[in-house]
């Protein structure tokens, strides 16, 4: 292995469901406690295939890990450091929701071993929250960043482009709130309609609560330059970070470098094998009762399949991807229509070729998803 590897644990509890949550969650914390001792057995199992390989990053996403006792999150961590061999100069991030930001939670964030909080401000509108079924207000999002600023820590905020009821106005208020309080790295993420049923039926019932396309498009390139005039380098499609703050475990994923996944449903990369877990948490924890993996997929990444996943999650980088493999795959795959359609997007300035790299524009991480459907 040249690169130390990754490792995800996915915690699913949380409070409540919001209305844009695609992710597996539950609500119910009743088995909270098994699925501790669950993750903790399959980092056992885990443990021997990845025999000893260098990790210097760890992932706890969910669901809400800032739900969990600081003693519970204290006791995963060395259980992980047991298992593995992780750098003691890892990246350890922590997915906290700002109702959860305390100056004694922080601390013993800190005491286990978390040196980098992601935190989902999502927006700093009491409206716009309300309208997708958060817990925080502006107030505690706010709060919680000032928290968070004199911690120590690496902090990275969310926000959500395309929530109900947001304005022009008032995503650059949101986006001007998470730069001032001196986070260091900034997610902007497309609201996903398709993805709640919720959502797409309010957003068909009311157009008037949603700005169209146009204008959400227009805002993202507006949010870029306003992040490039604060310092921030626009390194991935929905990512934006001061110079050195990039997110490492993110990255691994991005440059197809080894991840283990660990939880229900988590996915991971490891030994040219992609392999996921199962979806359901009673089946999650029945298959760890009886001391096996609970894998849902498993399949081998041939030599073809792991050339069309550089391209499309390499393109995902600012930096781009080698032309000469984006041509050679292009004139491999003998496809008339992608020949026509590549040469078109650099025609029309969606992607761009420089010193031997072919990325998207600025613009053209706007149909990043259309072009990039087109290598999977």
């Amino acid at each position: 292995m040249s690169e130390p590897a990754g490792l995800y644990v996915h915690l699913p509890y949380c409070a409540s469901r919001c209305g844009y949550c695609a992710f597996v969650v539950t609500t119910d914390g009743e088995s909270r406690d098994r699925y501790l001792e669950a993750l903790e057995r399959e980092a056992s199992l885990v443990a021997a295939e990845a025999s000893g390989a260098p990790f210097d990053s760890v992932y706890l996403g969910g669901g809400t890990p800032s739900l969990l006792p600081p003693a519970a999150i204290a006791r995963l961590l060395d259980a992980l450091r047991d298992r593995f061999s992780i750098d003691p100069y890892s990246e350890v991030t922590l997915e906290s929701n700002p109702e959860d930001v305390r100056a004694d939670a922080v601390a013993a964030w800190r005491r286990a071993g978390v040196n980098r909080v992601s935190l989902g401000v999502q927006s700093l509108s009491d409206e716009e929250l309300a309208a997708v079924g958060r817990r925080h207000d502006a107030r505690r999002a706010r709060a919680a960043l000032e928290t968070l600023a004199p911690s120590g820590l690496s902090i990275s905020a969310d926000l959500i482009l395309g929530l109900p009821l947001q304005t022009r106005e008032s995503f650059v208020r949101s986006l001007a709130g998470v730069c001032d309080s001196g986070v260091s790295h900034v997610s902007v993420y497309l609201l996903e309609t398709e993805k709640s049923r919720t959502i797409e039926e309010d957003r068909r019932s009311h157009p008037d609560r949603y700005l169209d396309d146009d204008a959400q498009a227009d805002l993202w390139l507006e949010a870029g330059e306003a992040l490039l005039e604060r310092g921030f380098l626009h390194y991935e499609i929905s990512n934006w970070a001061q110079p050195g703050c990039e997110a490492r475990h993110n990255v691994k994923y991005w440059t197809r470098t080894p991840t283990l996944g660990l939880g229900v449903s988590a996915h991971e990369l490891w030994a040219q094998r992609r392999r996921a877990n199962v979806s359901s948490l009673e089946e999650y924890l029945g298959r760890l009762g009886t001391g096996r993996r609970p894998t849902a997929l498993d399949q081998a990444v041939g030599p073809e399949e792991a050339a069309k996943e550089e391209l499309f999650l390499g393109l995902r980088l600012a930096g781009g991807v080698s032309a000469a493999g984006i041509e050679a795959f292009v004139a491999r795959e003998g496809d008339e229509r992608l020949r026509s359609d590549y040469e078109g997007w650099l025609t029309t300035g969606i992607l761009a070729r420089e010193d031997g790299r072919v990325r998207f524009t600025e613009r053209g991480f706007l149909v990043s998803n259309e072009v990039l459907s087109r290598f999977v």
